[in-house]
């Protein structure tokens, strides 16, 4: 698969740490694995961002993953959920992934 990286913080801000570039890399490579294309950006922050999809955007820290379910909270609110091991976020991540295709309309399925 192919890997894609943007460099943002090399232009400014604070430059990701090591601890921010491996989990956000073990997270793409545990969405790798489940064949779902993801792309890490690295932010201005000194964080990163994994995109999966529209919709569906990752951010890492390097201690907590955090992302926007497609799902509604209880209340019917925003609902925002958070692991701390890429493979647990994979997981869940895959699960919205899914998600989010099936809402996809029949012309729009043939992109990933």
């Amino acid at each position: 698969m192919l890997v894609f990286h943007i460099e943002a913080a090399s232009l400014v801000g604070r430059r990701p740490t090591a601890a921010v570039r491996q989990v956000a890399e073990d997270l793409r490579a545990s969405l790798a694995r489940r064949d779902i294309p993801a792309y890490v950006y690295f932010l201005e922050d000194g964080q990163a961002a994994v995109s999966l999809r529209q919709g569906l955007l990752a951010r890492v820290d390097g201690r907590i993953i955090w992302w926007t379910s497609p799902h509604p909270s209880r209340r019917g609110g925003t609902l925002r959920t958070f692991a701390f091991a890429p493979a647990t976020a994979a997981a869940r991540l895959a699960e919205h992934y899914a998600t989010l295709r099936a809402r996809q309309s029949p012309a729009d399925r043939s992109r990933p």
